[in-house]
C-alpha cells in the first residue's frame, strides 16, 4: 500500500498531505480533549496485552430484506444522503446506548471510517489483486450529550456525517493516512501496553458486484467476518449483496462477547426501521 502511494503522489504532494492530516489531528485532539465514550470491556483474569492468546474473533449480523433495504435507500435519496451516512448516524445513537454514561456531560462519541485506497492510486489496483489495502479518514467526533433523538435529528447527522466525509476526502487524506498508518499498526503489534481506543470503527464496502444467478448455481449471499482478535473496540462494516444489506459487528470475545454485540445490532436496525417511517 505504501508503495502504491508513493507512485501516486509527487514527494512535495506527499509531504504537504501528510502535513496536512498531522495540522488536522492536532487541531481535533485539543479541541477534543473530553474522555472518549466507550463500550466498557468486560472484565477477564488475564492481562489485556494477552488478548490475542485467550480471545476469539466473533460477529453479529443485521439484515434487511429488498424491501427495506429498497425504502432505507429511497429514503436516503430523500433526505439527500447515502446509506452510509444514514447507517453511520443509527450506528452512533446505538453506541450511545451503550456506552459508560457516567461522564457523559463532558465526553465525546470517537466514530472512526475505514477508506478504501485502491481507486485512488496512479494507476488503480484491480480488485483481483489480493493484498490489503486498508486507510482511514479523521476520526467523526459527537459530543455524548448531542446525540439525536427524533429522526429529524438522525438525518441532520447523517448529512453532517456525510459533509465530514467529503471534506475529508477532498484533503486527499485516504492517501495521506496511508502513509504512516502501516507504522502505526506495526508499533501496535509490538507494544507490550494496551492501546488507547475509540468508540468504534466502520468500513462501509458499498453494492458489492455480484448476481443473483451463476449459471445452475443461485448465489445465496455473503457472510463477512473479520479477524478480531486485536481489537478493543467494535468494528462494522456494511454491504450489500444483490439488493440486501447486511450490517456485521464485529467484537473480540471475551471482552466484547455477543451479549453486548447483538443489543447494539438490534438498536441500529431499529433505529433505522424508524429512520425511514414516513
Amino acid at each position: 500500500m505504501e508503495k502504491a502511494i508513493q507512485r501516486s503522489l509527487s514527494i512535495v504532494n506527499r509531504g504537504l498531505s501528510v502535513s496536512k492530516v498531522m495540522i488536522q489531528m492536532l487541531y481535533v485532539m485539543l479541541k477534543n480533549r473530553s474522555r472518549i465514550t466507550k463500550i466498557p470491556l468486560a472484565d477477564v483474569d488475564f492481562p489485556l496485552i494477552e488478548l490475542a492468546d485467550h480471545g476469539h474473533s466473533e460477529a453479529s449480523y443485521g439484515i434487511l430484506n429488498k424491501e427495506e433495504t429498497q425504502k432505507l435507500v429511497n429514503k436516503c435519496r430523500q433526505e439527500g444522503v447515502t446509506v452510509t451516512s444514514a447507517i453511520s448516524s443509527a450506528l452512533l445513537y446505538a453506541f450511545s446506548t451503550l456506552v459508560n454514561r457516567e461522564h457523559a456531560e463532558r465526553s465525546v462519541l470517537q466514530f472512526g471510517i475505514v477508506a478504501d485506497p485502491r481507486r485512488r492510486y496512479t494507476p488503480p489496483i484491480p480488485n483481483h489483486d489480493l493484498c490489503i489495502h486498508m486507510s482511514s479518514i479523521m476520526f467523526f467526533i459527537l459530543p455524548t450529550r448531542d446525540v439525536p433523538t427524533t429522526c429529524a435529528e438522525m438525518w441532520q447527522l447523517a448529512r453532517r456525517l456525510g459533509e465530514h466525509t467529503r471534506r475529508c476526502v477532498a484533503a486527499n487524506q485516504i492517501l495521506a493516512s496511508g502513509i504512516f498508518v502501516g507504522k502505526f499498526y506495526s508499533k501496535l503489534l509490538d507494544s507490550t501496553t494496551v492501546p488507547d481506543f475509540g468508540t468504534c470503527s466502520m468500513s462501509s464496502w458499498g453494492v458489492l458486484p455480484f448476481r443473483e444467478q451463476y449459471g445452475p448455481w443461485k448465489f445465496e449471499g455473503m457472510t463477512p467476518i473479520l479477524n478480531m482478535t486485536l481489537s478493543f473496540m467494535p468494528f462494522i462494516t456494511i454491504q450489500t449483496v444483490n439488493g440486501i444489506l447486511t450490517i456485521m459487528f464485529g467484537g473480540n470475545d471475551p471482552i466484547l462477547p455477543l451479549n453486548v454485540l447483538e443489543p447494539l445490532r438490534d438498536c441500529t436496525i431499529k433505529k433505522l426501521h424508524e429512520m425511514t417511517e414516513d
